[in-house]
């Protein structure tokens, strides 16, 4: 027992070492981070294509696009990593000062957003509050916001301008020519799997998802999928990742609020005015936010995010100095240290903050709403206006009608009275019209209406 203890030993302690902050020696120390991470693994995220033999809600326990068992280890596992390398900056008790958690408002995010945390804040001395689960987790708050309201963790659908510029894109001849060139596997997916093929680029990919998710769980795959899954199917899924940041605008609109809460959060650490003042803040999210930060960054290399995939943005305190830099890290895998990446516009992986802030600021958007509603502003103004002379003619044409009618009036009303007077009155002189309800008036236009209608049929 003691020999098998000493050889497992170093490779645990090992693993130890390479989970604490490697870079600290290095770039300097670490005084505050913002994370995102992906959720963990999860079952088919909707009801599937229309042929699938596993899309029957039986083949999933948990319910469509939920977090699993296996997703929820992942997850775990992540927060005990994650107290390793922040052991120095993160202290073990739990303090709502010391952190933040931003979730998506969905499910398996929230509940991957929990499973981390059981990882990263196992309780501590008076933090144990129950015999039993007391002693390994306890619960931590995990903020969230519907969709529309959020504008750090968007998907784009609560800016406008975005959805109008992605439109532009998806009916743009370059994304037509990538129809044109891919009919032949749209036909055959369409033929064989039954989707209708209105949107291919997404169709694919989320067929692409499905096949993973069911190979995943060691489903059998029906043959007509050999030809196609994974590389034709994952060409296309990794492209309908790009399209969200497609653009310098694409990628502002979309990712300009997240940028910019992250460069403010460094800021004011290294000023020392960030209230509470926090060591970590962390975001859990999704696959398309992962790829989209990072091509937003023009750091992605393309490659779909595996599940509990991180991106760390770090900020340090070069030693001897008060120089701060800014290191951005991908953790992409369970069983590889982060990959350092090198942010355009900046000299080194280890970048000065006012550097950093420089080469993002063409993505880091200033005024949200404004930027977002811009142009639809301006369409509305125009709608506004243009309405606004609309019924303005409409009036003066109301008026022009009224005018004229007032004199064809008093013409006719002067031949009326005339032939009024031309007909003997019958009527009794001593009517009452005050009490008959009638006016003078009233009575006399009927009288001479109808004399002349008399008249005329004569």
């Amino acid at each position: 027992m003691q020999k098998i203890i000493l050889v497992l030993f170093p490779l645990f302690y090992g693993e130890l070492c390479m989970s604490i902050d490697p870079l600290a020696d290095k770039y300097g120390e670490l005084i505050f981070a913002s994370i995102i991470y992906r959720h963990g693994d999860r079952s088919i995220n909707h009801e599937s294509y229309p042929t699938d033999p596993y899309r029957n809600a039986s083949y999933w326990s948990v319910g469509y696009g939920q977090l699993t068992n296996k997703g929820k280890e992942r997850h775990y596992l992540l927060g005990k990593w994650l107290r390793n390398r922040y052991s120095d900056l993160l202290p073990a008790i739990y303090s709502l000062d010391d952190i933040y958690i931003h979730s998506t408002n969905i499910d398996r995010a929230l509940m991957s957003a929990g499973a981390n945390l059981a990882g990263l804040y196992p309780p501590q001395k008076d933090q144990i509050w129950n015999g039993e689960i007391g002693h390994v987790w306890q619960p931590i708050p995990i903020h969230s916001l519907s969709p529309m309201e959020d504008k750090i963790l968007t998907f784009g659908d609560n800016c406008p301008r975005y959805i109008e510029e992605f439109h532009k894109l998806m009916n743009s001849s370059e994304i037509q020519n990538y129809h044109k060139n891919h009919t032949e596997l749209y036909n055959y997916v369409k033929e064989h799997s039954g989707l209708e093929m209105k949107n291919p680029i997404y169709d694919l990919q989320f067929l692409y998802d499905v096949l993973l998710v069911e190979t995943e769980y060691n489903y059998t795959l029906p043959n007509w999928t050999e030809s196609v899954y994974p590389d034709k199917l994952q060409e296309v899924a990794e492209l309908s990742f790009k399209l969200q940041t497609y653009t310098p605008l694409l990628k502002k609109l979309n990712y300009g609020m997240l940028i910019k809460e992250i460069v403010n959060h460094m800021e004011l650490k290294s000023n020392n005015t960030l209230i509470p003042d926090r060591k970590l803040w962390v975001y859990s999210a999704h696959d398309t936010i992962i790829a989209g930060i990072l091509n937003t960054l023009n750091v992605y290399d393309g490659k779909l995010p595996a599940y509990a995939s991180t991106v760390l943005f770090e900020l340090r305190k070069m030693k001897n100095s008060k120089t701060f830099v800014v290191t951005v890290s991908y953790k992409n895998s369970s069983n590889h240290e982060p990959y350092l990446l090198q942010i355009p516009g900046c000299d080194s992986v280890a970048c000065e903050l006012s550097q950093f802030s420089k080469a993002v600021s063409p993505y880091t958007s200033i005024n949200w709403y404004k930027e977002c509603h811009n142009n639809i502003i301006d369409n509305t103004h125009l709608l506004y206006y243009g309405g606004m002379v609309v019924i303005f003619l409409i009036l003066i044409s109301i008026l022009i009608y009224i005018i004229n009618k007032k004199y064809i009036f008093c013409y006719c009303g002067r031949d009326y009275q005339k032939l009024y007077h031309a007909v003997p009155r019958e009527d009794n002189e001593n009517t009452d019209y005050e009490h008959s309800g009638k006016s003078r008036v009233a009575v006399s236009y009927r009288m001479n209406s109808d004399s002349a209608a008399t008249t005329s049929d004569v």
